[in-house]
């Protein structure tokens, strides 16, 4: 979960300026990466789909964009070399595609990869030249040949509340379920970089943290999804789940974010970022940060599911179906005051409440809302969730009633047995 930044990119030997395209394919086919290359930039094995190909040219553009940053040529024109190499296998690819094929657009696609090859061939020789002028033109004209390319890239999306568990569409769009932008199937991996205004940070000593969010290939993300009302959501969790925080940061530019905040006490905890890029749906992304100033006794997660809560003059009971891995389960919170019934309850961020689930090992986040057919003022509100494993997790239910905001935590298990669980299983 440790935040990931560019690697610092230290200048090749001069005999890799003079390759050739020839060289470079015989290289990238027959032999491993050249030793020196830095680890998160080489590219391992030979791309066996269109969809392969297209994310291996964004990450060598995101490469040679922060060699840029870096004032690095050497590496540019090293990049520069596997960008030529990987748009050459396009056209062979191009007419595998039954989407390109249909639309006839099997000829767009392999001009893109023939421009796309060209321009890098024309940005390596700018970098040989060390022509800075010459590089920042050449790498203007890659996002949009890019885009051509990733426009026809096979994807396919789920819904992040996993409304369908096992429903996968090939399309993006929104859950007809719930409504939920629905999540691209990726293996990329987005970033978010957590910079506090002044170090070190300090228990109980207000403080300003910047974010700044990145795609996998290290780009500013800048258009961002408006999900219940915010771009990003943000929880703050201590390292044994006893203290939560849902914030919400403000927006800057260039896709960067700002929240002022003071952390309770020292210790280690972890920002979950919740946000919604427009091209891959739902992304959520665990950084640890460190706070200077005395810790709180660690505090255990005990099973309380069959418990009524009592907070602020308020009774909230959980009720669930069995909570099992890979099944569409159910949880309702029924909430009471002076032992009547809420009845009316308020929309919170969009929505008549909010339910947050994070494992015992901080590894699993669960975010969920009442699906809007079954959405009601009180007193009960239903969640529908999905998890991917077993465990034991702390939920905290969030409801808003006469503009104040109610959080009730409880601790639930998540078994591979159903049966295990017992009475907590059986809604009340």
């Amino acid at each position: 979960m440790n935040l990931l930044r560019p690697m610092s990119h230290s200048a090749r030997p001069a005999f890799r300026l003079g390759c050739s395209v020839a060289l470079s394919l015989l290289a990238w086919v027959c032999a491993p990466a050249p030793a020196s290359a830095h680890p998160s930039d080489i590219i391992l094995g030979k791309p066996t789909s269109f969809a392969a190909v297209v994310q291996r040219i964004r990450s060598e553009l995101g490469s040679i964009d922060r060699a840029r940053e870096a004032g690095d040529f050497a590496d540019q024109a090293l990049h520069a070399t596997w960008l030529v190499t990987l748009a050459g296998a396009v056209p062979g690819f191009a007419v595998t595609l039954p989407a390109a094929l249909r639309d006839s657009a099997a000829g767009r696609i392999m001009q893109s990869g023939m421009r796309l090859g060209g321009t890098a061939n024309a940005l390596r020789a700018a970098a040989e030249g060390r022509d800075s002028a010459g590089v920042a033109l050449q790498a203007s004209r890659f996002m949009e040949l890019y885009a051509v390319l990733d426009a026809y890239a096979p994807k396919q999306y789920v819904c992040p509340m996993r409304c369908q568990t096992r429903m996968v569409y090939d399309t993006p769009g929104r859950c007809p379920v719930c409504g939920m932008y629905l999540q691209r199937v990726t293996d990329d991996r987005y970033r978010v970089e957590v910079t506090p205004a002044s170090a070190p940070i300090r228990a109980r000593v207000p403080t300003t943290l910047r974010f700044q969010i990145r795609d996998p290939a290290g780009f500013d993300v800048e258009s961002l999804q408006v999900v219940h009302e915010k771009r990003l959501h943000l929880m703050i969790v201590s390292y044994d789940l006893a203290w939560f925080s849902h914030e919400h940061p403000v927006p800057g530019p260039n896709g960067s974010f700002t929240h002022h905040t003071t952390f309770p006490a020292g210790g280690r905890y972890v920002l979950y970022h919740d946000f919604t890029p427009d091209s891959t749906g739902m992304q959520v992304v665990p950084v640890e940060i460190e706070v200077e100033g005395a810790p709180r006794p660690p505090v255990p997660l005990v099973l309380d599911d069959r418990a009524k809560k009592k907070l602020d003059g308020y009774e909230v009971t959980l009720s669930h179906t069995p909570l099992v891995p890979d099944a569409e389960c159910s949880m309702t919170f029924t909430l009471t005051r002076g032992g009547k019934p809420v009845t009316d309850l308020e929309p919170f961020l969009g929505a008549m409440g909010h339910l947050v689930m994070i494992s015992e090992d901080r590894a699993a986040y669960v975010h969920s809302h009442p699906l809007e057919r079954n959405a009601t003022t009180g007193p009960s509100v239903r969640f529908q969730v999905a998890f991917t494993r077993t465990g034991t997790y702390k939920a905290w239910g969030q409801f808003q009633r006469k503009g104040r905001v109610l959080t009730v935590p409880f601790v639930v298990v998540v078994s591979a047995d159903a049966k295990g669980q017992g009475a907590a299983s059986v809604a009340r």
